[in-house]
């Protein structure tokens, strides 16, 4: 249920080859091919609101684009249900982000707001089902009107990726795509030794070495507590997978079982959650989806004593 590897999956794209990898294979543009790999940089991800309420911790990269900068401002979106109004929330980010540029003083050489491209990296299993503009969000303006509304961004969906389309490709991002929808731990085992394969250089010591932790977190998603222990190489992670004093296949089909008996047990709750208390907040949703079975079990005997969704699950920032 939890996503626990979202940490680690935000210290993968911190690593350049990771943003160039997405940007060269998920990025259907011919411009892509024209950026300056050599220059991509990380930037401050931190940007705080005017009344400093709101805070995001989004990732934010540049890279020269013919001799200008590109900021790449990418959203890593974890949700188990994905977000209707997502671009009104990147539209709010992005806002955010300019306001500190311009801050800062991060203009153009003509005194302007640099180019932005608004991008969102979606893991969930279920396909994103929403329009990525928001005039698709908004009533229909004036025909006069309709030239001053904001534009989309570019979402990248795992779901839509077959395992044909992304094998083959020497391209980390559809690795971790292919790492994440495998469905046993021969196909696992296989990934990793292609990985090995190809990250054999020093100065790849650090990305195996984050790799490594990254899957190891996504076998303990896929097999009972406490089986697998604190690993941080590749070779490791392999070896401790051909042993053959441990069936981890079969432990991959038993925690497999009991990750869809909580699945089903959410989506029931979020229905009885629906008719008990109306449409849902997200904070709401994405309360139910990260959490474990006993306490999905404890909200569903509690929901019809509670005056509000606050009293059950608790407020949306408290953080619980």
């Amino acid at each position: 249920m939890a996503h626990t590897h979202d940490s680690g999956y935000k210290l993968l794209f911190s690593n350049p080859a990771f943003i160039r990898d997405l940007l060269l294979g998920f990025v259907p543009h011919e411009w892509v091919r024209q950026l300056d790999f050599a220059t991509l940089e990380p930037l401050n991800g931190h940007y705080v609101s005017e009344d400093m309420r709101q805070r995001h911790e989004d990732m934010v990269w540049r890279v020269r684009l013919r001799g200008d900068w590109l900021h790449i401002y990418l959203l890593l979106e974890f949700q188990s249900t994905p977000d209707r109004f997502m671009v009104l929330r990147l539209l709010s980010y992005i806002g955010l982000f300019w306001q500190q540029l311009e801050k800062q003083g991060q203009l153009t050489d003509d005194k302007r707001l640099p180019p932005v491209l608004p991008l969102v990296l979606y893991n969930g299993e279920q396909e994103w089902p929403y329009p990525t503009e928001l005039a698709a969000l908004c009533h229909p303006p004036p025909k006069d009107l309709r030239s001053f509304q904001p534009q989309d961004y570019l979402l990248i969906d795992e779901s839509r990726y077959e395992e044909e389309q992304l094998a083959g490709q020497r391209n980390l991002v559809a690795t971790l795509m292919r790492l994440e929808h495998a469905r046993d731990v021969q196909r696992l085992q296989a990934i990793i030794e292609e990985l090995l394969t190809w990250l054999r250089l020093d100065d790849q010591t650090a990305l195996r070495r984050n790799l490594a932790q990254w899957i190891v977190r996504l076998i303990r998603r896929r097999v009972p507590r406490g089986e697998v222990p604190e690993l941080t190489d590749l070779l490791e992670v392999n070896t401790m997978l051909a042993r053959r004093d441990i069936d981890w296949g079969a432990k991959w089909k038993q925690q497999g079982r009991e990750e869809g008996r909580e699945e089903g047990q959410a989506a029931l709750l979020l229905r009885q959650l629906s008719k008990r208390f109306g449409p849902l907040p997200e904070w709401a949703v994405q309360r139910v989806a990260r959490a474990g079975g006993q306490r999905i079990g404890q909200w569903a005997e509690a929901i019809f004593d509670a005056q509000d969704l606050e009293e059950l699950l608790g407020t949306a920032d408290d953080g619980a």
